[in-house]
């Protein structure tokens, strides 16, 4: 396997485990808590089409992993940092190797320096922002999914206060049990469905790894539409489900 095909199949392994751990907690109700893997899905999604955007993919997959090695680096030396602070021993040569590399090897991952002098990191390999991404997609899906679902994923994500409010403003009247399940029910539908859509399209985004086949998804969709007990998934908010090829 060459090293193109070996990092397409990491990323299809990475969504996969991502849709193990929504449907892990997806069997317990927990749909917040789940937003933040389909989250990771959606931004794997637009970084993969983004990649496959660039004029030599390789290359592209190159400069995705050399800023992979640079996130690394980076936190290997703030932990050399720390432990030095506490007055604990560092190895001087690795502290050493890791400071060449920050400032010989990742010139092209630096901005403007801080008004202190010190490096200024990109914060993506690509250096723009997930929105940027949804906007230069093929697919014009993506933007209505970014605003209307990426960014509620967030807040939850995030345990922003918007995520809170509905539980502390909840109104304890009588049937209000039952208004919280059928709540939650919607949420756990949304929530699975877009992470099934979001890998399947993840998955076809991948040039390099086994083709999945429409027929495949179909069942998958059918048996998903069986457990939870919907006809279709068309009408929630940022849903379609097509090989873009």
């Amino acid at each position: 396997m060459d090293e193109v095909a070996q990092f397409d199949a990491a990323i299809l392994i990475r969504g996969a485990n991502s849709v193990k751990s929504v449907a892990l907690l997806m069997e317990q109700g927990h749909w917040e808590h789940a937003t933040g893997v389909v989250r990771q899905l959606f931004e794997l999604l637009v970084n993969m089409e983004h990649l496959n955007r660039m004029p030599d993919r390789a290359a592209a997959t190159l400069l995705y992993c050399r800023f992979g090695v640079l996130q690394q680096i980076r936190a290997r030396h703030r932990q050399c940092l720390y432990t030095a602070s506490t007055g604990r021993p560092v190895n001087a040569e690795h502290l050493k190797f890791l400071e060449h590399h920050l400032a010989h090897s990742f010139g092209d991952f630096q901005g403007k320096p801080k008004s202190d002098g010190s490096p200024r990191w990109v914060s993506a390999w690509h250096k723009k922002t997930t929105r940027d991404l949804a906007e230069l997609s093929t697919d014009k899906m993506r933007v209505h999914q970014y605003d209307q679902l990426y960014s509620v994923w967030s807040e939850q994500t995030h345990a922003a206060p918007g995520a809170l409010m509905e539980s502390i403003f909840r109104e304890a009247h009588e049937g209000w049990v039952d208004a919280v399940v059928e709540s939650d029910d919607k949420k756990i539908i949304e929530t699975a469905s877009m992470a099934l859509m979001l890998f399947v399209q993840l998955w076809w985004a991948l040039p390099n790894v086994p083709v999945l086949e429409p027929e495949r998804v179909m069942q998958w969709m059918l048996v998903m539409m069986e457990i939870m007990a919907v006809p279709e998934f068309d009408s929630l908010p940022g849903y379609r489900l097509d090989n873009p090829s």
